[in-house]
């Protein structure tokens, strides 16, 4: 009862605030001015309030629905048919007295004017208001299409959209493609004009049927441009939904600085893999042959350069390990989170013996589904573990570097052998649960700068990394849809958590949403 009133009483204000409606309102008061003031038979008066009736309702309605800021966000639309509405009204009743004066002089008979003039003003009410309404829809429609062209000619992908395999429009960036100075040299000309031969029968052979079969199609094409020169384009060709049956919208990018840096890329890689391999090879031998002849050489200096060229022999594995890893696109490849858990700990004992490997789940089955992940960020956490025990000061004293102070001093409290605690768990947070999974240490943590540069995406002559581990692990995360967070641990160490949308899993706890990084 009460939600009833209140929503009569929105109503009410709704009509007290329109324009519009208090137009409307006044049709129908001025309805029953004529019935009060007139009377007549309840036929006859229903016949003659019939069109101020319906205007006035007609009005009424359409200004309170216009108050609702999810129908209008023109704030002129109200004021416009109103204004429209109020002039075509007084036009059309002085249209209808300047008639009736014309017929009382020419015939000599006196009518009432009450009536014919309130037709009038009804009728020219709702017509102005209709008609303020379509100026005020076509002018918005004006608006946003002038909106999206200016989009679509500011886009630095090429856009064109072709009907009956030819242009109809084309912006600048498109045109710009084939070295050509606007859309308009291209308009009307045949679309596969502009691809090579090979191009054009992938066009016959696998768009048009994508298109006939999914209404979209992506891929890879060669594009000729006027001058005969060619370049990589990829390409997006989507049906035009609503327009011509033969319609499509296209979509391209030239490929060719991308093209070039993939070229560039391999041809280092391979230099580093396999043109730098040979000649760390070649020197570890003299090293070793120097150290066979001079034990304190051997001891002092053969010894650091064998150990700094199996880190760097170390450092070129990883990196084509990583890239193998990310190009594993297929993200239906999932692991459950509990088994990624046990994998990292598992391989991790067997190729760390001396260091003490634990582990912690918390990630509860929910409906019968325990929560999966992606099965490359087990690679993640594997390299979140190595990086942890590798770095580690007791680690670090095994392999024989130079002794410290520190390592001297019976009070140190480095510890004997790394600790290291993988851990999962669902955690809900204000935009929902997440799965995350922690790697702890109890090492000297991770330098601030290396942090500050895995965190902001780049690095710079201040803030850059040691090694390329850490940015490993941020490209796994972030290709399988997570984000990285650093903690420092009480005490010394390191927290890192990776942490993953999971809606589907119950949380363990709650706590405030993590930050973006």
């Amino acid at each position: 009862m009460n939600g009833r009133i209140r929503r009569t009483l929105e109503r009410v204000c709704a009509v007290a605030v329109s324009p519009v409606a208090l137009v409307g309102v006044g049709l129908l008061g001025l309805a029953g001015s004529y019935a009060a003031v007139f009377g007549g038979a309840p036929e006859v008066l229903s016949f003659e309030l019939f069109l101020p009736t319906v205007a006035g309702l007609g009005l009424v309605r359409y200004g309170t629905r216009t108050r609702e800021p999810d129908h209008d966000r023109d704030h002129r639309r109200t004021e416009i048919v109103t204004a429209c509405a109020l002039g075509l009204g007084a036009l059309s009743t002085l249209f209808c007295f300047w008639v009736l004066l014309l017929v009382r002089l020419r015939t000599g008979v006196a009518g009432s004017f009450a009536q014919p003039s309130m037709s009038a003003l009804s009728a020219g009410t709702a017509v102005g208001a209709l008609l303020g309404h379509v100026y005020v829809e076509r002018t918005r429609y004006h608006r946003t299409n002038e909106r999206l062209t200016h989009a679509v000619n500011a886009s630095r992908d090429g856009i064109a959209i072709i009907v009956d395999a030819h242009h109809v429009y084309v912006n600048d960036a498109y045109a710009g493609l084939y070295s050509l100075p606007d859309g308009s040299a291209l308009e009307g000309r045949p679309w596969t004009d502009l691809y090579t031969t090979e191009s054009r029968a992938s066009i016959e052979r696998e768009v048009i049927p994508a298109l006939a079969e999914r209404n979209v199609w992506r891929g890879t094409l060669t594009g000729k441009r006027t001058d005969g020169t060619t370049f990589p384009q990829a390409v997006t060709v989507s049906v035009l939904e609503g327009g011509e049956a033969n319609g499509y919208v296209v979509i391209a990018r030239d490929l060719t600085d991308q093209r070039e840096r993939e070229q560039r890329i391999q041809v280092l890689n391979r230099v580093l893999r396999h043109n730098l391999r040979n000649s760390f090879t070649v020197i570890r031998a003299h090293a070793r042959r120097i150290g066979e002849r001079d034990e304190r050489l051997d001891r002092n200096h053969v010894g650091p350069i064998l150990d700094e060229i199996d880190d760097l022999l170390s450092t070129a594995e990883k990196a084509r390990d990583i890239e193998r890893t990310l190009e594993r696109c297929d993200r239906s490849a999932v692991i459950e989170a509990t088994d990624a858990v046990r994998t990292v700990v598992d391989r991790a004992t067997d190729a760390y013996p001396d260091a003490r490997i634990g582990s912690r789940i918390e990630a509860p089955v929910r409906n019968g589904e325990p929560p999966t992940i992606d099965e490359r960020v087990v690679d993640a956490l594997d390299e979140l573990v190595d990086n942890a025990i590798e770095h580690h000061p007791a680690s670090r004293s095994n392999q024989g570097r130079p002794s410290t102070p520190q390592d001297s001093d019976p009070s140190s409290s480095v510890p004997d052998a790394p600790t290291v605690e993988v851990a999962v768990r669902t955690t809900e947070y204000d935009d929902g649960t997440r799965l995350e999974f922690t790697v702890t240490d109890d090492g000297t943590g991770i330098p601030e700068a290396e942090r500050r540069a895995i965190l902001d995406g780049e690095e710079t002559q201040l803030d850059h990394g040691s090694g390329i581990g850490l940015w490993i692990v941020t490209w796994i995360v972030r290709n399988a849809g997570g984000n990285v967070r650093f903690t420092p641990r009480p005490g010394g160490g390191t927290t890192v958590t990776l942490s993953f949308p999971n809606g589907g899993s119950e949380p363990t706890t709650a706590t405030p949403s993590p930050s973006s990084q």
